[in-house]
């Protein structure tokens, strides 16, 4: 069920992540890759998580979508979709994607600076290295121009194409993504609020899905972004950037948190009770996002995260 923490409007506290189904499959189990491209494979794997009592689902693209939709008509209460469009949802720069010149944002976020100076050296000292698939950090791209800054654009054609792939099945969306971290940074908040409004006019209740928690969240508030929540990479063992930050945030803002990637480090996956009872129970988060290639993970998971959610109240 549903929980609400304070005056925090009700959020599902499980959600299982799609990542392990789409194109971020590859980061997941090796050994059953091939299996991760099977339609009748993600649907055990969400009916496992639903019989364990979770009814929400993360949904990015078709791959996702579907399986949902087959989900749905088999059980006989409803069963909650948070649309991710994020990839992809027409934000450009110079006519390509805005996330396709990543290297480029990074540069000018580091060398102007538009991020903190002590952000910018761990994102080019250790989190490029890292965590590259978020942070890769290329020395040599030239960074943006004010005149590019200012010429970065929504196609709201694009943006609202992306949105309809969710209709009938979806109340909330994730919105933003990376593309979310790079406005914010380079003070493009214009494009985020129009992106929210589109949201609320389609009859979605939007979530701003960042990566750069502690950072962004701040500019996203200090702006008034009419969003419902957040959803940043949390857990017991890092935040990014800073994860006594990103705690602080999640307890000093009204509006509710999603832990994404809440056991994404070393041994977390072997102490899932204690990794979630930190989240739940020492941060306050109102839910967890998590990805499973695996229907026995994608249960236990549930189960334990239903009680502690439970247990808080």
């Amino acid at each position: 069920m549903p929980i609400s923490t304070g005056n925090q409007p009700n959020l599902p506290p499980v959600i299982l992540g799609g990542d392990a189904f789409n194109r971020f499959r590859y980061l997941y189990r090796q050994s059953v890759w091939w299996r991760l491209h099977d339609p009748d494979y993600a649907l055990v794997v969400m009916q496992a998580a639903y019989d364990a009592g979770c009814r929400a689902f993360d949904l990015s693209d078709q791959d996702n979508v579907q399986p949902f939709w087959r989900l749905r008509v088999r059980v006989n209460e409803e069963i909650i979709g948070f649309g991710n469009p994020t990839w992809e949802q027409g934000v450009f720069l110079g006519g390509r994607f805005l996330m396709l010149s990543r290297d480029r944002i990074l540069r000018t976020l580091i060398e102007r600076p538009l991020l903190p100076r002590t952000l910018a050296d761990l994102v080019r000292q250790r989190l490029a290295q890292e965590a590259v698939l978020v942070f890769g950090y290329d020395p040599d791209a030239a960074p943006l121009t004010d005149e590019e800054i200012s010429d970065i654009r929504l196609d709201e054609d694009v943006f609202l194409r992306r949105l309809s792939g969710f209709g009938g099945s979806c109340r909330y969306i994730f919105l933003g993504g990376t593309d979310a971290d790079y406005l914010l940074s380079l003070g493009r908040t214009d494009i985020l609020r129009r992106m929210a409004e589109l949201t609320r006019r389609c009859g979605f209740l939007p979530i701003l899905l960042c990566h750069y928690g502690s950072h962004v969240v701040p500019i996203a508030e200090q702006a008034a972004l009419d969003v419902l929540g957040y959803a940043i990479p949390l857990n017991r063992e890092w935040g990014w950037f800073d994860r006594e930050a990103c705690v602080d945030l999640v307890q000093t803002i009204a509006k509710p948190f999603v832990a994404f990637m809440p056991l994404a480090s070393g041994g977390l996956k072997r102490d899932i009770r204690g990794a979630l009872q930190w989240l739940f129970h020492d941060v306050g988060v109102a839910a967890i996002l998590f990805g499973s290639a695996s229907r026995e993970h994608a249960a236990e998971t549930t189960r334990i995260a239903l009680e502690l959610s439970s247990g808080r109240l």
